[in-house]
């Protein structure tokens, strides 16, 4: 009844897009260019290019010549639990039942240098009737287009960290929630107010340079590393200051190799009382993550991994010790590593992808049809290295190795169909019960436009 319901859910969403655009003009489909006007090009289809920073449906307006462009993102995820789960971080997006996101993108370029881009997130989630949750956050920003080799990027947007950051719509990645490892060691969705600039070195050679406003160190969770630090992206608090750095490479044949990281200091401006009177927290902090992703035919390979390493955690211990979850320990050390293998097995089973037919919709298109198959195999600690001052603390820590199974189905190209089981071992048991946490099987569909 519940995936019945999901497949309602986004059928009921993709038309209502498609008849909102109807409103404003009969489309005439024209290669891979939708013209509501040949005279005013207002609105294109996706050309699954992307501009740094940026995933497909946000990258829209880069890769035309349109003034406007609107696009955007929905998935709609279930998720059964097959034994406890770990609700030790009080981040209910960890371990929800339901999840339902929408993200709408609006861009305007008046002139070729300047784009004024605007994006809305909501989402609502619950884990049954225990808990439920309504989150929305705004984004603006403005983006000059100086050279080909550097431009500016100012106002609210995604930091450039490992792949999912930057790669977060739902038809860009192959299981029902983002990886494990860049959740909970690399905070994904995250956003930030901060100046972004970037540009090419070569053709094949793309670079990212940015300032942000940092963390909020009396927010975190011991258990997921760094990822409750991300603040409101509108706090303009920057008595914290976070640098980041990007690096993707692409001069091989279909393949990808990244590397990016970013430093910070961790409660900077914020003072504790110790014995010894009053002193100013330092918690430098660094993380640095890379990954390769190669295609060939219709193999999929991609391997990612991360590492970190935060100084002064005794400090951070004593700053949390008013937060709402109490003092935390945060690991001094943490790493996390996937590697991710997929083949579409359509032709394997004598599908010919065919032309254009009658048969072609907006829900269906016949040349884009795939059925790729996948298993990714993640490992990670939030604590591979603690303070001598707090090795006999409670903690909450996620020691975890995932195998994740299962296949995706893309009707077209800008939709999927996910479906997978994920077997957990995490080596703490949890703290409230004692028992360790059980596999999970996860269900989602998700399109972009």
């Amino acid at each position: 009844m519940r995936i019945t319901m999901y497949l309602k859910y986004l059928l009921g969403l993709l038309m209502v897009t498609t008849n909102l655009m109807g409103h404003y003009a009969m489309a005439q489909e024209e290669g891979d260019t939708v013209i509501l006007d040949r005279k005013k090009k207002l609105i294109d289809t996706l050309t699954y290019e992307t501009q740094s920073g940026l995933p497909i449906a946000a990258s829209k307006i880069y890769f035309t010549d349109s003034k406007f462009a609107f696009s955007g993102f929905g998935e709609s995820n279930f998720v059964n639990y097959r034994g406890p789960k770990n609700t030790e971080s009080n981040d209910l997006e960890l371990y929800y039942t339901n999840l339902q996101r929408f993200v709408a993108y609006a861009a305007w370029k008046p002139v070729d240098w300047l784009v004024v881009y605007g994006e809305f997130f909501a989402e609502f989630l619950n884990d049954g009737a225990n808990e439920q949750e309504f989150e929305y956050l705004p984004e603006f920003f403005l983006d000059f287009l100086i050279d080909e080799r550097f431009n500016v990027r100012v106002g609210t947007h995604q930091p450039g960290i490992g792949f999912i950051n930057n790669n977060d719509e739902p038809v860009m990645f192959y299981t029902v929630n983002r990886p494990e490892v860049e959740r909970i060691i690399i905070p994904s969705q995250w956003i930030d107010l901060g100046i972004m600039t970037y540009g090419k070195l070569s053709e094949d050679l793309k670079w990212s340079l940015s300032i942000y406003q940092g963390l909020d160190a009396n927010n975190l969770n011991g258990s997921t590393f760094l990822r409750r630090g991300r603040a409101n992206a509108l706090r303009f608090n920057f008595n914290s200051y976070l640098l980041n750095s990007k690096f993707v490479y692409s001069g091989i044949k279909d393949t990808e190799i990244s590397a990016s990281g970013f430093w910070t200091r961790l409660g900077d401006n914020q003072q504790i009382e110790t014995n010894d009177g009053t002193e100013r927290v330092r918690a430098n902090t660094l993380l640095l993550s890379s990954y390769i992703r190669h295609t060939y035919r219709n193999w999929t390979f991609m391997a990612l991994g991360t590492y970190g390493r935060v100084s002064n955690t005794d400090q951070l211990y004593e700053l949390t010790q008013n937060s709402p979850l109490g003092p935390q320990v945060i690991g001094k050390e943490v790493y996390g590593a996937y590697t991710e293998l997929s083949y579409d097995i359509l032709p394997a089973l004598g599908w010919v992808k065919s032309g254009k037919s009658d048969k072609d919709n907006i829900l269906v298109k016949r040349n884009e049809f795939s059925l790729p198959i996948f298993a990714r195999i993640e490992r990670l600690n939030t604590h591979a290295g603690i303070h001598e001052n707090l090795t006999a603390m409670d903690r909450a820590q996620t020691n975890l190795t995932t195998l994740t199974v299962g296949a995706n189905f893309n009707p077209r190209r800008n939709i999927v169909v996910k479906s997978n089981y994920q077997f957990r071992w995490n080596d703490e048991p949890l703290l409230d019960i004692g028992e360790y946490e059980g596999n999970r099987f996860e269900f989602g569909l998700g399109f972009i436009f």
